[in-house]
């Protein structure tokens, strides 16, 4: 499976839902993480990691170039698993990458803001899905469980259409204090893989 997580707004937890999400990959097998963002923030992640001498489970490699799709095709195959990590902003990034993938996770906080900003995306996967049959997918990210933004946010786009995923990420330090270690609880973003690999959401997964 090569999934593209995506969202051309920024601070909507692209990178540490495409860490996680890499993590919980590689413990189903072989995996790998392009980092298609010019900030590099999974790169800095990977290198943070190996710098505290315990390394990660899966490769890191940035790509952020506008032929993303043309480049994985020489090395995708060694690996059963790729996860993008698309960057904010660059619209020729991003569709490279949508492009490579057979899946798109757009990662959306239930804001306002998020959710009037996140329309240019949604118009952006479509037209990758037009082109090459792309599949995408809704993550609800830093929802605060004492608050009715992630129901309401939810209602909103399950009235537009949108194919919103039944796990949504919770606004916890768990995920918010993970960046530059390996990640050894994967909290939801466990059942979020489950549920996007259609594995029994509830069911054990041994690490």
């Amino acid at each position: 499976m090569k999934v593209a997580v995506a969202n051309l707004k920024g601070g909507t937890g692209k990178t540490l839902t495409s860490f996680f999400l890499a993590t919980a990959l590689s413990r189903r097998g072989r995996t790998l993480l392009v980092d298609c963002d010019p900030q590099g923030s999974a790169l800095s992640w990977a290198e943070s990691a190996d710098e505290g001498g315990e390394g990660l489970t899966f490769p890191v490699i940035g790509l952020a170039v506008r032929d993303v799709h043309r480049r994985l095709r020489a090395f995708e195959r060694d690996y059963e698993h790729v996860v993008l990590d698309t960057p904010p902003g660059e619209l020729a990034i991003a569709r490279s990458a949508l492009k490579a993938a057979d899946v798109a996770v757009v990662a959306v906080p239930p804001t306002k803001i998020d959710l009037d900003r996140v329309i240019p995306t949604l118009e952006l996967v479509a037209d990758v899905e037009d082109e090459t049959g792309l599949t995408f997918r809704v993550l609800l990210t830093r929802v605060k469980r004492i608050s009715r933004e992630g129901r309401d946010t939810r209602e909103v786009m399950e009235e537009m259409g949108l194919p919103v995923m039944g796990v949504e990420i919770p606004f916890l330090a768990l995920y918010s204090d993970a960046f530059g270690a390996p990640i050894e609880d994967l909290g939801e973003y466990e059942r979020f893989a489950r549920e996007l690999l259609g594995e029994p959401v509830g069911r054990e997964v041994p690490a």
